[in-house]
């Protein structure tokens, strides 16, 4: 696979509280680009980020930002008008190609479409409703500036028959994808590696003639797990 391959700064939220920390974390690894990752708005509300990092990120090719979605649900409301400016303002200042929203914390998809960054939506897990290709498809059709981001682990837990659908319907509308694995039986996304199998090999082929980038989105549970990441890389250029 030949995708520009990034890393979430979600690798290494249990290491630190800091994104300035967890980006500085990033810089040991060879990679195409980084993903912002906040969950909580005042995660992003609070943050500033240091001249170091904005130097760093801006020489990186891809660099997208996952909008907060605990805690918040985005409508016609002040929070929402915070966030969004502070999105807005952030993206603008480390050169950002994608604003990445959960579509279940979205009460009006209209709002997030007026700011001046592009904006995409992912498709959820099985815990949340409203995750099936035709919902997707939907909200897509209605919002012609709005892109697709895959999420391969969200998909697989509700049917990796879906990846390929996806994949095909919405090639047009796809800025990025995220890998890791996930299902009901795991408590959060962990190393796509460990889980290799024909299966999985099969499902990632459908990218790899893409110049679509691949955000890893695995999470390190201790200090000891920050070098699979590089495992993680070998594996996804292998296939």
């Amino acid at each position: 696979m030949k995708n520009p391959i990034c890393i979430s700064t979600g690798f290494v939220y249990k290491l630190s509280k800091d994104m300035n920390e967890k980006i500085g974390m990033l810089k040991n690894f060879f990679i195409n680009g980084i993903e912002l990752c906040f969950a909580y708005p005042e995660d992003l509300l609070s943050f500033v980020i240091n001249q170091e990092n904005i130097r760093y990120l801006r020489v990186l090719k891809f660099i997208s930002i996952h909008s907060p979605w605990k805690e918040v649900i985005y409508g016609n409301n002040q929070k929402t008008k915070d966030i969004l400016r502070t999105l807005e303002k952030l993206y603008k200042e480390i050169g950002a190609y994608n604003v990445v929203f959960h579509k279940e914390q979205i009460d009006d998809i209209n709002i997030i479409t007026n700011y001046d960054f592009t904006a995409s939506i992912e498709n959820g897990d099985w815990r949340e409703s409203g995750n099936s290709v035709e919902e997707i498809k939907a909200i897509l059709n209605k919002n012609k500036s709005l892109k697709f981001t895959l999420d391969f682990a969200h998909a697989l837990t509700i049917s990796s028959d879906d990846i390929p659908i996806y994949f095909n319907k919405f090639k047009d509308k796809l800025i990025s994808i995220h890998l890791a694995m996930f299902n009901k039986n795991l408590k959060g996304h962990w190393f796509l590696h460990k889980y290799d199998s024909e299966e999985i090999r099969t499902l990632l082929n459908y990218f790899k003639n893409t110049n679509v980038p691949i955000v890893l989105e695995c999470v390190a549970s201790g200090q000891s797990e920050i070098q699979l990441i590089k495992k993680e890389i070998e594996y996804i250029k292998t296939i």
